[in-house]
């Protein structure tokens, strides 16, 4: 049905498999979910399909009822099929997994706070009910698909900061920062533990959370990592050239579309500019994915990285709008890299 939709192949059809009743998709929905139980239940996942940041999902009860799928040889070949075609329509198929996971985040937050991951349609339909915070308004929520097939770095998950900075909306100019940082979580990735210290690589949230005994020598102890040090990563583990290639065009695609979306949303004020903080995860493609842009981001230094990049960030963008202003030819390179 998805792809005759997106096909255009399903305008003039009469096909009785496009006329779904609402209760056809509850039984549907009904026996996915208990087949679902059952398999990740028997291998870790405990059959829980939520969590709040800073809790370990409890284990649900075993299956009272056996339920399993054994398809057949012409239903594997035709599933197969229909995912590649769907992959052609569909460019987000590759990162999302089988889990079916969203996360749900609250507006007016930041820091992590509040997140929430869930696999099914009730308990996210009831999450964005409720008020997170005094300031935030019922139905005030961003739900996400999951990155369910995400590049790690020795089996960690990682996101990118990446400043932009906006000096104008009319005509929209944005500056793409050379330099960024990579965050790491302290806890190994997996989905059968939703622990947030294995899932969001915010700062002020790993802080919270001892480092896994055992982790890869080479992951940072302070969970930093500059852009350099992830690019050589890269070419390491065989990813040449995915650093130019593919992220820092993707991420700046991904900058400018988001921000075009937004210019009728926000007041225009000549002569002022903006400051920006993009956070990407990358699919195992290396294909950048945008997850939100902060307002405000911070400038705290955590590391020996961010340390050096937050008092060059300022300094820049310092040179970007008063400098230039009185100079528009003047370098916008540090000092000893004139």
């Amino acid at each position: 049905m998805q792809l005759d939709r997106l096909e255009r192949t399903d305008i003039d059809s009469d096909s009785p498999a496009l006329h779904v009743t609402n209760a056809d998709w509850d039984c549907f929905l009904h026996e996915y979910y208990r087949v679902v139980k059952c398999v990740w239940g028997r291998t870790g996942w405990g059959g829980h399909a939520a969590w709040q940041c800073g809790a370990e999902p409890p284990v649900s009860p075993p299956c009272s009822e056996q339920a399993r799928l054994e398809p057949s040889i012409r239903q594997r070949e035709q599933c197969t099929a229909l995912l590649q075609k769907l992959q052609g329509w569909l460019p987000q198929l590759h990162m999302e997994g089988v889990h079916n996971l969203w996360i749900i985040k609250p507006g007016a937050m930041s820091r992590g706070r509040g997140i929430t991951c869930s696999a099914r349609l009730e308990e996210v339909l009831e999450l964005s009910g409720k008020c997170a915070a005094p300031s935030v308004q019922p139905r005030q929520w961003v739900v996400q698909k999951y990155v369910e097939r995400p590049l790690l770095i020795f089996g960690t998950k990682i996101d990118l900061r990446q400043w932009i900075l906006v000096t104008d909306w009319n005509l929209l100019t944005i500056w793409f920062y050379r330099d960024s940082y990579v965050r790491f979580c302290s806890q190994p990735f997996s989905l059968h533990h939703l622990h947030a210290s294995r899932h969001l690589c915010n700062v002020s949230i790993q802080k919270q959370w001892r480092q896994a005994g055992g982790r890869h020598p080479k992951l940072p102890r302070d969970l930093i990592w500059s852009n350099q040090q992830f690019q050589l990563h890269l070419q390491q583990v065989g990813h040449t050239g995915a650093w130019e290639n593919v992220i820092v065009p993707g991420m700046k695609e991904a900058v400018v579309a988001a921000l075009h979306s937004a210019r009728e949303l926000v007041r225009d004020r000549k002569g002022s500019f903006e400051l920006y903080g993009a956070d990407f995860m990358f699919g195992e493609d290396c294909q950048p994915w945008l997850l939100e842009i902060n307002v405000s981001p911070t400038m705290a230094p955590c590391s020996a990285v961010t340390r050096r990049l937050c008092a060059a960030v300022q300094r820049d963008v310092l040179r970007v709008v008063l400098d230039r202003r009185e100079n528009p030819s003047c370098s916008l390179l540090p000092r000893n890299k004139q």
